[in-house]
């Protein structure tokens, strides 16, 4: 409060001309922003107090007004004086940088932990379901087909139970292993 009643509710210099904003832009919902302070940089959002309910001028217009015990405590020389509609103080909270900053760091962190092993989970899937679907039905062809190259005939034929790349694959070598069988039964 610029006046307030509690002497000890006197802002300080750059509570002040916040408050000075507010009374000078009466339209104005809320001031932020950062201010360097002895322990570093610090973040504030600031909301203006504005004497909206007639009943708080029943003790802050005149000493005379004011409840006895209120003038007791305080004395007469602060928080009088307000009138309708007044900015006369406001609400300011401030906080360390160093807290905004360890929060983002810490949820920074989080999101790049979990978007490391989404794509480690991903990668183990992609490379899981790569090896049963294309790499062991081509390998167990290519050591067939090497099998067959040497003459051993008794190398069975693959079971195609879906229809992809790899069944027509492990189709024309059934095909291939069957003519070979008819060709070595005609040679002998």
């Amino acid at each position: 409060m610029l006046n307030p009643t509690n002497p000890r509710d006197k802002p300080v210099d750059w509570e002040a001309d916040i408050i000075s904003q507010f009374r000078t832009d009466p339209q104005r919902k809320d001031i932020s922003g950062a201010r360097e302070t002895p322990t570093g940089t610090a973040l504030y959002l600031a909301r203006p107090i504005r004497i909206t309910d007639p009943g708080c001028l029943r003790c802050h217009t005149t000493p005379d007004l004011a409840p006895p015990s209120m003038v007791k405590l305080y004395g007469t020389a602060n928080g009088f004086g307000w009138k309708q509609g007044e900015t006369v103080g406001a609400q300011i909270v401030s906080v360390p940088m160093a807290v905004s900053l360890a929060k983002a760091d810490r949820a920074f962190r989080t999101f790049m932990a979990s978007l490391v092993l989404v794509f480690v989970a991903a990668f183990l899937a992609l490379n899981l379901a790569l090896s049963v679907l294309i790499i062991r039905p081509i390998i167990r062809m290519a050591r067939s087909a090497d099998q067959l190259s040497t003459g051993a005939l008794e190398v069975p034929e693959f079971a195609v139970k879906v229809r992809d790349e790899i069944a027509s694959l492990a189709t024309s070598f059934n095909r291939c292993r069957r003519s070979l069988e008819k060709a070595m039964l005609l040679l002998e």
